[in-house]
Parts: structure tokens; C-alpha cells; sequence
């Protein structure tokens, strides 16, 4: 017996199609193939990013990383016989040598994993997919080395992370008001080229960030940046055609924080749901020679609606980016902490690996001028993942905390705890369709925190020093880095939500960024690490 993959009760916003699929039908998926060992990966990438660890941020080559994830050549023969043996043939292997790209006709791929395939079709983009309603399966003869199909059972409900009407009490946020509070002002003020890079990840057809706009925005608020502007990594940004407000936010407020810093767009457009799309993206990263250093994605979805298999597998994929150097960063959600329609029992919010960066938000009270937790700051406690190592204490000290009520509804506490970091997220100014407007989301904090890890990392470049690469395990062993968010909560619906308050809290993480401290932090730690 092999090992079965099933797919979830509900196809979300997909719909299954009546429409037979021709068995010559020609197919293109991708298999996950399992690494010599399996430990390896998150092993070698726990000493990389632990400060005080001999091997801190020193990062891997492709092919260092390759040598500690691919399968050895004996099982990778196997697989590549086993896949055209049964009719597959084999289009591409990734740089990594732990991906198989394939083609092969309806009838083969059935055959191969003793399933049954359909087109679905999405209610929303009406984009369509190929995929199984039922289970597939991974033969027992080859289930030790090919461990996944990709895309083969998800159906996951895509979000964007929304942008939402801001409360009166929200002072207005713009690039100057964000160079004072985190202390950025003159490294994002000094003009001329900086070293590193960052990107935006966008999904979708229509995230096509609006070249004017972005000059528009400069104009008002950064006119030091005018005539800068954002490339394309991956994908094509039609924003002259139809720009959307998130693209916009992403890198106007990525530019402006880690400004004069090479920025570029990953645009992801696979007829797919979010889950296969992120984990799409990371591959595509993963298979490049210099990928961005400093990343930042605005989307995601609620926890738990789909194949677990993938979500494990997008966690991979991003072990691998933090061992190639490179930072990710995420806004964690804008649903509090969501809740059940009994108002029972609290939801959490995909992705939440460990191994990215949640960033949650808050807002400048224009009354204190302090900064509050926003109650729209997704925060929890994931299902998919159990508390990380490095945030053990810093979470079992806000669980037994008598500074803060407990919510009455049941939420996971043994899980990865989110967010990890937070930056403002209301009142935002953007621009967008030649208009200035304020909007709200984490969508907002994550590319601001993003643009404040860019900056870090010129500075360490200048000095021949590593990057920042995966982040959490050193923001949580520096927690004074950090404006210590006290008040705000994050409730929604029936459910109470969590309060802020000292130290790390699910609304507000460890606190908004204190850039000469983290810069102070980074230099220390990167200059005792290559002693």
C-alpha cells in the first residue's frame, strides 16, 4: 500500500466541471522528490540562524543547499525511470535536484497515482484547473522517494489580505511619519544607490502595481525618489492597463522605507489557489541563481481549508530560502483573530510557517500619538505548526501573564504563535487611479517592516557582512530592538481576541521596529559570528 493524499470536503471557490477530460490530454505538474536526509534542512538551517552559533548567517551556495536536499543519484534514477516508464516525460529539474517538472497525458498521470482527474473551473477569476475530487496515491514502489504532486488536491479559498476603511482616531501614515517613529530617517532620506535588494509578491492577474502612481506618490511624500522605480523579476506588470490599490501600497511603501535599494515584483499567475500559488512562487525563487534578499507578501487565507501536505511543503521551500540568505516577511491577516460562526472557537490564518516572518499592525493614535494595537492584527496560534523553539519563552510568558484576560473562546495554544513583528497598518496614504487615499491591512505593515530589514542590510553589505537571511530566531533573542506595543486587541465577530501588552502578544508580536537598535543588533552579531 502507498501513501494517499485526500482531497478536503470543500473545493472552496472552485467548482467541478461535468466536461470530460480527453485521456491524450497533455498535462504539465510537478513532483516533490525526498531528501537523503530528512533533517538536514531544518538542522543546518537552526544553526545558520541562531545567533551565538558558530555557523550564524553563513549562508549556503545552490549547490551546498542541493547536496543537503536532493535524493541520493540512485533515487533519483529511480524516479525519473518509474515517471517515463509509465508514460511521463521529464521537462525540467530544479537546481536543487529535489523537483521533477512533468508532462505526461491524462491517461499516464491516472494511471501513475491511481486517480481520477477533473477541470475545475474558479467561481470568482472563472480560471480553471486540473485536479482530483477524490484521493491520489504515491505507489508503494516509489512512495520513499517522490513525496508530493503538486497542485494535485488543493482548493484553498484565495484572499488578498483586504484593505479596510480606517478608524477616525488613526492618525494619517506617510513615508515621514514612518522615518521618525522607527528611526529611519536618514538612511531612508540619504539618496544614491544602496546595496541588496527586495521584492513585492504579487498574485493574481490584475496585481499590477501603476507606474504614475508610484511617481505621484514620490512627488508628495519622498520626492528625493522620484524617477526610481520597481522591476520585474518574474511574471509582467500591466499596471498602465489596470493597476489595483494592493500592488500599489506594496511598492510604494517598500520603495519609500528601504528606499534607493534595487526593488523588483514577483507576479504569480497560475490558474491556481493561493496555497499552490505560494508554493509555486518559493520554487520559482528557489530555482533562481540571486534571488531578492528581502521579500514581502500581502496575501494569504484562512488556516486549515487545505491540503496539509502542501502547506508542509511550502515550509520546505522557505527552509531553503532562509539558508540561501533571504528574508520573507508576511502580513499575518486582517481579521483579528477570526472565530467560528458559534463564536467558539478561534480560526488562524495560512501561511504560518515558522520559518516566515508574520508581521500583524497597529495604528498611531492621534489623540496619545502612541502607537495601539490594530484590532484588524490577525494573531494566534496556528493548527499547522507547533511553537517554534526560539519564541517558547517569550510566548509562555504571555500565556501566564495576569496583565491580560485570556479570551473565553478555545484557540491552540501549543501552535506557532503569530505575528511575530508588527508595523503601522491604518491609515496608510497610497495612491491609486491618480488619487490619494488612506487605507488599512496588514498588507500596509508588511512591506514597511520589509523595507526596515532592506536598509539592515545595506549596511551589512557595506561592511562585507552577511544579511539578515531568515530572521526569527535572532528578532527573539533581541526583543529590546523593538517598540513594545502596550494596548490595543485584536477580537472579532463573538470572539474576544487577545490584548497587547509587555513583551510579545498575539496582536502586536515582539513590537514595531527601532532601526538604529536593530541595525546595532545586526552589526554586533553579524561581526562576533565571523570571528
Amino acid at each position: 500500500q502507498g501513501a494517499y493524499f485526500s482531497s478536503p470536503k470543500s473545493f472552496g471557490d472552485w467548482e467541478i466541471l461535468d466536461e470530460k477530460l480527453a485521456n491524450d490530454h497533455s498535462v504539465t505538474f510537478r513532483v516533490a522528490l525526498a531528501a537523503k536526509d530528512p533533517f538536514a534542512l531544518e538542522s543546518t538551517l537552526l544553526e545558520v540562524a541562531t545567533p551565538g552559533s558558530l555557523r550564524f548567517r553563513q549562508y549556503l551556495t545552490p549547490s551546498e543547499i542541493e547536496s543537503l536536499v536532493s535524493p541520493s543519484d540512485a533515487s533519483m534514477a529511480r524516479a525519473v525511470n518509474w515517471i517515463q516508464s509509465n508514460g511521463g516525460n521529464i521537462l525540467e529539474t530544479n537546481q536543487h535536484r529535489d523537483w521533477l517538472s512533468v508532462e505526461a497525458p491524462v491517461s499516464a498521470i491516472e494511471s501513475m497515482f491511481h486517480v481520477e482527474l477533473s477541470q475545475f473551473k474558479n467561481k470568482h477569476t472563472n480560471l480553471r484547473k486540473i485536479a482530483t475530487a477524490g484521493t491520489y496515491e504515491i505507489p508503494s514502489e516509489i512512495e520513499d522517494v517522490i513525496t508530493l504532486v503538486a497542485g494535485m488536491n488543493s482548493f484553498s479559498a484565495a484572499r488578498g489580505v483586504s484593505l479596510e476603511t480606517q478608524p477616525e482616531i488613526a492618525s494619517s501614515i506617510i513615508p515621514a511619519v514612518i522615518y521618525e517613529t522607527y528611526e529611519t530617517t536618514n538612511a531612508s532620506t540619504a539618496t544614491g544607490d544602496k546595496l541588496g535588494s527586495q521584492a513585492v509578491i504579487e498574485f493574481g492577474r490584475f496585481a499590477n502595481f501603476n507606474e504614475a502612481d508610484l511617481q505621484d506618490f514620490f512627488s508628495a511624500y519622498a520626492p528625493e525618489l522620484e524617477g526610481q522605480t520597481c522591476g520585474v523579476e518574474y511574471g509582467s506588470n500591466n499596471g498602465e492597463i489596470r493597476g489595483s490599490v494592493e500592488a500599489n501600497l506594496d511598492v510604494q511603501y517598500l520603495m519609500a522605507t528601504g528606499s534607493f535599494i534595487t526593488t523588483t515584483t514577483y507576479k504569480i499567475t497560475t490558474p491556481s489557489d493561493i496555497e499552490d500559488e505560494m508554493l509555486n512562487y518559493a520554487y520559482i525563487v528557489n530555482n533562481e541563481s540571486s534571488p531578492a534578499l528581502v521579500h514581502s507578501i500581502s496575501y494569504g487565507e484562512y488556516g486549515g481549508s487545505y491540503d496539509n501536505n502542501t502547506d508542509h511543503q511550502f515550509s520546505h521551500e522557505l527552509q531553503k530560502m532562509g539558508l540561501a540568505g533571504i528574508s520573507v516577511l508576511l502580513a499575518s491577516g486582517d481579521n483579528g483573530v477570526g472565530c467560528n460562526t458559534a463564536g467558539t472557537e478561534q480560526e488562524f490564518d495560512f501561511p504560518d510557517s515558522p520559518y516566515i516572518t508574520m508581521v500583524g499592525a497597529t495604528y498611531l493614535d492621534s489623540s496619545s500619538g502612541l502607537e495601539v494595537g490594530a484590532t484588524l492584527s490577525s494573531g494566534g496560534f496556528s493548527k499547522d505548526f507547533m511553537r517554534a523553539s526560539w519564541q517558547e519563552d517569550a510566548v509562555a510568558t504571555y500565556l501566564a501573564s495576569s496583565d491580560v484576560t485570556m479570551p473565553s473562546e478555545s484557540f491552540y495554544a501549543p501552535g506557532r504563535a503569530y505575528p511575530d513583528i508588527a508595523a503601522f497598518g491604518q491609515n496608510v496614504q497610497v495612491y491609486a487611479a491618480g488619487k490619494n487615499e488612506g487605507v488599512s491591512g496588514t498588507s500596509c505593515s508588511a512591506p514597511i517592516f520589509a523595507g526596515v530589514v532592506a536598509l539592515i542590510n545595506h549596511e551589512l553589505l557595506s561592511r562585507n557582512l552577511p544579511t539578515l537571511g531568515f530572521l526569527n530566531p535572532w528578532l527573539y533573542a533581541n526583543p529590546d530592538m523593538f517598540y513594545d506595543v502596550l494596548s490595543g486587541s485584536n477580537p472579532y465577530e463573538k470572539c474576544d481576541g487577545f490584548e497587547a501588552t509587555k513583551g510579545w502578544d498575539p496582536v502586536t508580536g515582539l513590537g514595531t521596529p527601532l532601526y538604529s537598535k536593530m541595525l546595532t543588533s545586526a552589526l554586533a552579531s553579524s561581526s562576533s559570528s565571523t570571528k
